[in-house]
């Protein structure tokens, strides 16, 4: 019997592993690809490479465990065991500790796991502890404040750790415990259990910790993507095919040197002819040419003679390798390829003729593209992919790893619902809290989210089986946004008329955040204009409402609790001009302020019980929720939509569903639930000038249209007026002209 056998057997635990000899994917129920093999318990690393249906997002190197980084041989055994008892809390001697886990841990969970252990074990042994035994309470409280500090490489203070890194530090130490029984090398002294540290506080699953991106943000970083995707991508589409063409070009024979310096000849004449330029070489070239001697004073130095060599069909890589022996022609060439380029120049050799489109700002036209190098394609390519995977990311709320899931047929056939109405759907796989694999689901977009896609099937190439890489790789400053950031604030952007990007970090959950906050702040939860420039206004509700329960669930629980919070800061700015005597105007202003005097009311009366307490914001809101559930947005109006037997629009729709308002039928000025507000002013008063505009450009024929405008601009004016008039009484005056 071993050592570490004689110290199990001392501490009651088991003498052997109860995973001896297994293997571990047939332990936790992972299917293995045909041909391959389980890696066995014994092993100290696992290579699970080998289990078929692992997400794509799960990098290849994510799927190999490692327990060889635990500098202590003797815990790799404690980890396997960890890991395995996580992933199968049905096996018969783990089911029975009190303390573990009854529903199975996944493999990604379990991977994130191993580091954390990893990393425990590794501080304990630089604090000198050898047995875990040895561990007490103060060296997990000790763990936990070293893992509260994000440092740099160099060891610097970056900031403060997350709540979320804190917990998973305090709560790995607490978890070897739970498992403790199991362990055949190790485990902590009879009885310890590491506490919940103090200074740890979970809020729960409350508001999202992601803020959504700013405006300023928002704007250009959609307004580039679509540019790129809509304008440019088609461009760069042909360019990476004429790539692809002139690589599967077979290469041609050296010819003797009689008949090449003939065809290089005539070669350079064309290029004099059609004033085409001479190939550039490349600035990996420049570097191989200073490596072989070259003088880079020789005008020559720019020139690409093996580009000159192949465009001439004259075979064999560079001349000058054939051409300087003694008695050789080269000499002889110098004249005419130096006149010629001085006549013609040089260039790149991609791009050169490319198309004029029109720039993003509208200024005038430009080629999509300046002549470039091969190594610039592919840059271009990864540039428009990328915008691909905002455009469809922002526009669709997908995760990253329903993004990765992508396949290259996910584009789906297009829905004709009706005259001029047409539902796109992307297909993909839900990832997280499915099963291994994931479900195949499907998601409604608009037609630029499905038009990017189709971009990015055909810049993924024709072998490709999914859109984009496995690895996105889309935040950090090395990442693909950094990269597009740069490309759009650099000199191509600006050339192309792309307002600059500003520096915020972004990555996925913003813009999935961000589509969330947006929907939620649309009359009726959606966005209902069309995207146009830089603004982002898509109508996506049947995306989230597809499948209520199904793969947006959680996206449009969370749009509905943004929506509410929404509506509760209108009602409360409402109530307090209220109080400054910013009266609302319409139809429905008598019903509202006589509810907002109630709330003044119930107020005073408070104020009453209780003299010497002031009250907040947090109390109003409490008397204001009920008539803030009832809110929705209009396009000029506040709609509270409290007894739909008074809804004109429901009355006019004659509709059998009477849960809420019809907001593309709303006539606020006449239906006894809207109200008008300051902040509708300038709608209004737009509207007015416009149909004036439109009344000035009719001709005397068209007496019925004219009629209809100038009810339409006095309606308006009216609604002006209310408003004026509602505002007197706290300004003093009537609300200036619009510029």
């Amino acid at each position: 019997m071993t050592v570490l056998a004689d110290e199990a057997e001392r501490a009651g635990r088991p003498v052997g592993s109860v995973f001896a000899g297994a293997a571990v994917c047939e332990v936790i129920r992972l299917p293995v690809r045909l041909g391959c093999h389980s890696p066995v318990f014994e092993q100290d690393v696992w290579d699970l490479t080998v289990v078929d249906g692992i997400p794509r997002f799960f990098s290849p190197s994510r799927r190999i465990l490692d327990f060889t980084k635990i500098r202590n041989p003797r815990w790799w055994t404690v980890a396997k065991e960890y890991l395995l008892a996580l992933m199968t809390p049905e096996h018969e001697r783990v089911h029975v500790l009190p303390n573990a886990y009854r529903l199975p841990k996944t493999l990604i969970t379990c991977q994130q796991r191993l580091e954390w252990v990893t990393s425990w074990m590794n501080w304990l042994t630089q604090q000198g502890v050898t047995d875990l035994g040895q561990v007490t309470q103060e060296h997990c409280d000790r763990f936990v404040q070293h893992r509260s500090t994000i440092y740099d490489r160099d060891g610097s203070r970056l900031r403060d750790a997350s709540d979320d890194t804190r917990m998973m530090a305090e709560l790995v130490a607490r978890e070897l415990a739970y498992y403790g029984e199991l362990f055949s090398t190790d485990a902590y002294r009879d009885g310890f259990c590491p506490r919940a540290a103090t200074v740890i506080r979970t809020q729960g699953n409350t508001e999202n910790k992601t803020q959504p991106a700013r405006a300023e943000l928002q704007q250009p970083l959609l307004a580039a993507a679509l540019f790129l995707v809509q304008k440019v991508g088609p461009h760069v589409i042909a360019l990476q095919r004429e790539l692809e063409r002139h690589r599967a070009a077979p290469r041609v024979p050296a010819m003797p040197l009689v008949e090449r310096e003939k065809a290089l000849v005539e070669t350079l004449r064309k290029h004099v002819r059609t004033g085409e330029p001479l190939t550039q070489t490349s600035p990996d070239g420049l570097g191989y040419k200073i490596n072989k001697g070259w003088d880079p004073a020789d005008p020559l130095f720019h020139v690409s003679l093996k580009s000159l060599v192949g465009e001439s069909g004259t075979g064999g890589s560079d001349p000058r390798r054939h051409w300087l022996e003694p008695g050789g022609r080269w000499e002889a060439m110098l004249p005419l390829l130096r006149q010629t380029l001085a006549q013609v120049g040089v260039a790149p050799p991609w791009g050169r003729h490319a198309a004029v489109i029109d720039r993003a700002d509208g200024d005038g036209q430009v080629p999509w593209t300046l002549p470039v190098f091969e190594a610039d394609v592919k840059a271009l390519i990864g540039i428009v992919r990328t915008a691909c995977m905002i455009a469809i990311s922002a526009l669709s709320g997908m995760r990253h790893s329903e993004l990765c899931e992508l396949p290259e047929d996910c584009q789906q056939p297009p829905d004709q619902i009706g005259p001029g109405r047409v539902r796109h759907r992307l297909k993909s796989k839900l990832i997280k809290g499915k099963q291994l694999g994931g479900v195949w689901d499907e998601w409604v977009v608009v037609a630029e989210a499905y038009e990017a896609a189709g971009v990015a099937r055909h810049l993924a190439g024709p072998d490709a089986s999914h859109l984009f890489p496995q690895t996105l790789n889309f935040g950090g400053r090395e990442g693909r946004y950094s990269r597009f950031r740069e490309w759009v604030n650099g000199e191509e952007g600006g050339r192309l008329g792309l307002t600059p990007i500003p520096p915020d970090p972004l990555n996925l959950r913003v813009l999935r955040r961000t589509l969330a906050v947006e929907i939620a702040h649309r009359p009726g939860g959606l966005l209902a204009a069309k995207i146009q420039l830089k603004h982002l206004s898509v109508v996506t509700t049947e995306g989230y409402t597809n499948r209520p329960g199904g793969a947006q669930a959680k996206f449009l629980a969370e749009v509905g609790e943004s929506e509410h919070n929404r509506n509760l800061t209108l009602t409360l700015q409402a109530f307090r001009d209220f109080q400054q005597g910013r009266q609302p105007a319409g139809p429905g202003a008598r019903d509202l302020v006589s509810f907002f005097k109630s709330v003044e009311h119930e107020l005073a009366l408070q104020d009453t019980a209780a003299p010497q307490i002031k009250h907040g914001d947090q109390e109003v809101i409490n008397l204001l929720s009920q008539r803030a559930g009832t809110l929705h947005l209009g396009i000029a109006n506040y709609c509270w939509f409290i007894d739909p037997n008074k809804a004109l629009c429901l009355k006019l729709a004659q509709t059998k569903d009477r849960s809420r308002p019809l907001a593309g039928m709303c006539d606020s000025a006449r239906c006894p639930q809207a109200t008008h507000h300051p902040c509708h002013r300038p709608a209004w008063a737009s509207a007015a000038a416009n149909s004036r505009v439109f009344i000035g450009k009719i001709g005397r024929s068209q007496k019925a249209e004219k009629t209809r405008l100038t009810a339409e601009a006095e309606r308006a004016d009216n609604v002006v007026a209310a408003i004026d008039a509602a505002l007197a009484t706290a300004t003093g005056g009537v609300h200036g002209q619009d510029q």
